[in-house]
């Protein structure tokens, strides 16, 4: 059982039933994690244009420009966040299983993220607003470590504000949206 101010931050919210499992040192990072929602990234025109510049390369459907504008928003993302660039590979189709589609991941050691731009069954190109969120999702990853200094990246209530916050300030709204 948790000790301590963990127990207390328990206690106060329910918890999955995983974080009783948990190290006390991983029930830490989990309710630090789940305090913060938000991430030090103000809207930027250039981090915007970089998002818009991938979601036209979407909608050319080559993998090499998609895989060049998701380098250039994820390098933005660093620079500006002050964290060392991380390494991201886009590739075409995604792989399938029983449980479903994989859409992204990230990897620790060395940090690297893969994302995929299109759908398993029917091989379209996916969504511009998905891929984005994906990308936010496991650059959210690589930001907990990077950046927030967790120890470990959990999905927490915190960790999905912070995917959201990063997707409105990466994806234009609509008036805003090129014509």
């Amino acid at each position: 059982m948790p000790t301590g101010a963990v127990a207390d931050a328990a206690i106060d919210k329910r918890m999955p039933a995983y974080f009783y499992r948990l190290s006390a040192a991983r029930q830490r990072a989990y309710l630090k994690s789940d305090a913060i929602d938000r991430l030090p990234l103000a809207a930027d025109p250039s981090t915007v244009d970089a998002a818009r510049i991938l979601m036209r390369a979407l909608e050319g459907g080559r993998l090499a420009t998609v895989n060049e504008a998701a380098r250039g928003l994820l390098a933005d993302i660093c620079r500006r966040l002050a964290v060392p660039m991380v390494r991201i590979e886009v590739r075409d189709v995604r792989p399938r299983n029983a449980r479903g589609e994989l859409h992204g991941i990230f990897y620790l050691r060395p940090p690297a993220i893969v994302l995929w731009m299109r759908t398993a069954q029917r091989h379209d190109v996916v969504k511009p607003k998905t891929f984005i969120r994906t990308l936010a999702h496991e650059a959210g990853h690589y930001l907990d470590y990077a950046l927030l200094k967790l120890g470990d990246s959990f999905h927490t209530s915190g960790f999905f504000k912070r995917e959201s916050f990063l997707v409105r300030a990466l994806y234009p709204s609509e008036p805003n949206r090129p014509a």
